[in-house]
């Protein structure tokens, strides 16, 4: 009798990203399978099917100190401004200098760089 473990879960999760790839390419759409929980006897997931090509999500390196951001957070008015502040390895700090109320002017957060988006600025 086969038990499940982490390394069989490892092996799993490989060879599942290889069959999707293919059903990607036929279906034309994006496919991606959250965390997986499991026992001895099974496993269990999230998968999400999306129509059209992966988006890439941002990293640290498509961001500068100084640029103009907003968040792509429920907790957050998407109509608020955000300036980066400093970049760590991980996170982005950002400076809150236009929006709502929710969050005083001057607040800083720490977000992870796949929830911000880079907001045009008009040049005067």
């Amino acid at each position: 009798m086969v038990m499940l473990n982490k390394q069989k879960i490892t092996e799993f999760r490989g060879e599942f990203a290889i069959a999707v790839q293919q059903l990607e390419k036929k279906l034309g759409v994006s496919i991606s399978l959250g965390n997986i929980s499991y026992n001895s006897n099974e496993l269990r997931t999230k998968m999400t099917v999306k129509v059209g090509d992966k988006v890439a999500k941002p990293t640290k390196d498509d961001f500068r100190v100084g640029d103009v951001v907003r968040i792509n957070h429920k907790k957050v008015n998407p109509n608020d401004e955000f300036e980066i502040i400093k970049i760590n390895n991980k996170n982005i700090k950002v400076k809150k200098i236009d929006g709502n109320v929710k969050f005083n002017i001057g607040a800083v957060m720490v977000v992870s760089p796949g929830l911000l988006n880079h907001y045009p600025q008009i040049k005067k």
